[in-house]
């Protein structure tokens, strides 16, 4: 009996794996978050001009960052009542209700006419000549075009050397720091084992605790850092409050990401803007992916001999964006 029921709970346990890798993968297929970051960032881009765009993105990293600091402190009481299994519905419907929110409110030929392409035009172009010549007119293109234009949206010949050069700089740096940004997926197994032993109401406080300090602080406007202090704080934490403390350096590295979309918008043309931003989100999903999968490897495979291995690598290598910057 005792044999069929080890048998049972291990099929159990396969088909949920199982379920859950379907799953992940029909997520990643979907963009999910991605999509609506790059869309939302196409629309700040479209409706402001180059003066107020950079507070902009991190008023909209902040917006986003409090809503979920209010998500992660349910979730991580919802665990410990009723467990995981209905949050996968409760995401579905979620994701749903901001399609319909999406398809309801927002209005595409709101950002047809009324573009910052428009506004810039305004204060640049017809400001030293009235004619209709200055504004970029596009025309229509094939699907296969428009995929082959995100790929070559950043070549050389496109704009001058040093805006070229800089454009490059900048896009090197963002996925450096999205890469070993990923490095913070392990933390969740490094609070659950020693010395911390966290359960998910801990886990759940510490990001929303994580997230309200990130809102607020990234809007203090002080000078972006690395991470390299705060994952080397992080890989020295042997008590609950210096887990803590990481979160008053935490929240001035998120500079990078918020401005990169900044700094692209101002050196490129109004029509090559949704291209470009397209090559980022990409880049973002595949050094997310590239990285989480990476740390989580070398984590599993050190953390035996060395469970600081794996933090003090990656604030080694945010040395690179830091540089980068520079």
């Amino acid at each position: 009996m005792e044999r069929e029921q080890k048998e049972k709970e291990g099929e159990s346990s396969k088909r949920a794996i199982n379920i859950g890798t379907i799953a992940s993968i029909v997520v990643g297929l979907s963009g999910s978050g991605s999509v609506l970051i790059f869309v939302l960032h196409l629309i700040v881009t479209e409706c402001t001009t180059e003066s107020e765009r950079s507070s902009r993105f991190v008023l909209l990293g902040a917006i986003t960052t409090s809503i979920s600091a209010v998500a992660s402190f349910v979730i991580g009481y919802y665990i410990s009542w009723r467990g995981f299994t209905d949050l996968f519905w409760i995401a579905l419907m979620l994701q749903l209700m901001s399609i319909v929110v999406g398809l309801r409110f927002i209005n595409p030929s709101q950002f047809i006419v009324g573009t910052s392409a428009t506004l810039e035009c305004k204060n640049d172009c017809l400001s030293s000549s009235p004619s209709a010549n200055n504004v970029y007119i596009r025309k229509p293109s094939k699907l296969w075009a428009e995929f082959f234009e995100v790929f070559t949206v950043f070549a050389f010949n496109r704009r001058s050397r040093k805006k070229s050069i800089s454009l490059y700089l900048t896009l090197l740096a963002f996925a450096v720091y999205i890469f070993t940004s990923s490095s913070m997926s392990v933390l969740l197994w490094y609070l659950l084992s020693v010395p911390f032993c966290w359960s998910s109401k801990e886990i759940g406080n510490y990001s929303a605790v994580s997230a309200v300090a990130s809102a607020v602080l990234r809007l203090v406007g002080i000078e972006a850092l690395t991470k390299l202090g705060a994952i080397v704080w992080t890989a020295f934490a042997q008590h609950n409050w210096a887990i803590y403390v990481t979160l008053l350096i935490s929240p001035f590295t998120m500079y990078q990401g918020s401005l990169t979309w900044s700094m692209i918008s101002k050196w490129l043309e109004p029509h090559e803007r949704s291209h470009a931003f397209t090559f980022v989100t990409e880049t973002n999903v595949i050094m997310i992916a590239a990285g989480g999968s990476f740390f989580n490897w070398l984590y599993a495979r050190t953390i035996v001999h060395n469970r600081k291995f794996t933090f003090l690598l990656a604030a080694g290598l945010n040395i690179i964006p830091f540089i980068l910057n520079m």
